[in-house]
């Protein structure tokens, strides 16, 4: 004897689904088995390092702003930063206008893209597959970011 679908469901895996979106609409109908899914708890340990890294982030982002505010009040040339950021502003509209057109033309992404891939392998290779060149690398970012902050 054959059963349908609907008969073999039970009340605990019933599917809830959305309302239809009309035709001109841009959504999709969202299926939900909210009786099926569970997740599991963060660990206590998890959470704990998160929020130190977020607390850690919170404090450099207010000393970066601090650091900027002084930097500001202290500058004579007030209209001249202001040109610069304006100018890059600009510049970054035109590299917009010159990435999409060069990315229209045929076999030239794939190329493009396939020089990133192998420029990030050599990348790793050079950094991060050894112990030591992770450590020459983070000292060397580390000395970096005192210098610009």
């Amino acid at each position: 004897m054959m059963t349908t679908i609907a008969a073999r469901t039970t009340a605990s895996t019933r599917i809830a689904k959305a309302p239809k979106a009309s035709r001109g609409a841009k959504t999709t109908t969202v299926m939900r088995r909210a009786a099926l899914v569970t997740r599991p708890a963060r660990s206590v340990a998890s959470k704990a390092a998160a929020d130190e890294l977020v607390d850690g982030l919170q404090d450099k982002l207010s000393e970066v702003k601090t650091t900027l505010g002084e930097a500001w009040e202290d500058s004579d040339e007030k209209p001249a930063i202001v040109t610069l950021g304006v100018y890059g502003f600009v510049g970054l509209v035109a590299l917009n206008g010159t990435v999409r057109a060069v990315d229209s033309l045929p076999l030239v992404p794939f190329l493009l893209e396939l020089v990133g891939i192998l420029f990030s392998a050599f990348f790793v290779y050079q950094n991060l597959l050894y112990k030591p060149d992770r450590a020459a690398l983070r000292e060397t970012i580390n000395k970096t970011l005192n210098k610009i902050l």
